[in-house]
C-alpha cells in the first residue's frame, strides 16, 4: 500500500474505505445542518434576507419559514432519533 493509499484511506482495490456515497434519504435526514442561501450578493451575511435553506446532509432546499419550524423543532426531532 502506497503513501497515497494510506493518506487517502484507499484498500487493495483502489475503492475508499468506510466511506459511504448513498446520499441520506430525506425521511431519515432530522435535517439539522441547515445553510442559508441567498438570491442576492449584496444580501449575504444576513440571515433574515436569505432566500432558502439548504440541508447540508440530504440537500434538501426549504424555505425561510419551513427553516424556522425546523429550527424550532430540532430538539425534539433529535431526541426521537435517540429514543
Amino acid at each position: 500500500m502506497g503513501f497515497l493509499d494510506k493518506l487517502f484511506r484507499r484498500g487493495p482495490g483502489g475503492e475508499a474505505e468506510g466511506i459511504h456515497d448513498d446520499p441520506v434519504e430525506q425521511g431519515e435526514c432530522p435535517h439539522v445542518a441547515l445553510v442559508p442561501m441567498w438570491d442576492n450578493a449584496d444580501d449575504i451575511g444576513h440571515e433574515d434576507k436569505a432566500s432558502r435553506y439548504d440541508c447540508g446532509t440530504c440537500g434538501s432546499s426549504f424555505t425561510p419559514d419551513e427553516a424556522h419550524h425546523l429550527r424550532e423543532t430540532e430538539a425534539a426531532r433529535i431526541g426521537a432519533l435517540d429514543a
